[in-house]
């Protein structure tokens, strides 16, 4: 307020100073545009306090109120930032904890997986070394019943061809049964041969 009456006094001297002074008038009769005339000065001082107070209530509160606003919304982001800022670095060092971590869990599952990986190959091994060994059993029992098959074809050939012999030897033949039992004797001989 002390302001306002620091402007207004000065101007009201200047509106009643004024006119003492006279008012001049340049050769021709034209005023001149630089001299002083008090009711301008009034009318000016009045326009410009009409304006300043119209200013002053209706319009500086809300510049004000904007001024406040934009002033809590840069204090709100500052803050915000702040806040993210700290979240960040707090997201950061949880990352690096994590990746340390994880390179430090990379020799250990290097050496699960090279633990597990030989685990399956002497599975395989041993599973192959078992199925080597069941087919080595599969061919020996086929290897032997071939072998008891070519022995008792060779019995029953050699019977023959010696059946045939002695028929001709003794220069009769023989009957079905007499071949049968020849056979049956020479079989259970030679059973007992290869049994000694």
């Amino acid at each position: 307020m002390r302001w306002l009456i620091l402007i207004i006094l000065p101007l009201l001297l200047l509106t009643f100073v004024g006119p003492a002074f006279g008012d001049p008038k340049h050769e021709g009769g034209a005023p001149n545009p630089m001299d002083f005339r008090a009711d301008t000065a009034v009318w000016s001082v009045v326009v410009f306090l009409g304006l300043f107070a119209i200013l002053y209530f209706k319009a500086w509160p809300l510049v004000l109120e904007g001024l406040q606003k934009r002033e809590e919304t840069i204090r709100n982001s500052l803050e915000e930032a702040k806040s993210v800022r700290a979240e960040m670095a707090a997201m950061k060092s949880s990352f690096q904890k994590e990746l340390a971590d994880a390179h430090q869990e990379i020799p250990r599952l290097m050496e699960e997986g090279r633990k597990k990986a030989e685990e399956l190959s002497n599975e395989m091994r041993s599973k192959a070394a078992a199925d080597i060994q069941a087919e080595r059993e599969r061919l020996r029992r086929e290897v032997d019943i071939a072998k008891d098959q070519a022995i008792k074809e060779l019995w029953e050939q050699a019977a023959q061809l010696a059946t045939l012999i002695s028929a001709k030897a003794l220069g009769r033949s023989l009957t079905e049964d007499d071949h049968r039992r020849l056979l049956d004797e020479a079989m259970a001989e030679m059973r007992k041969e290869v049994r000694y």
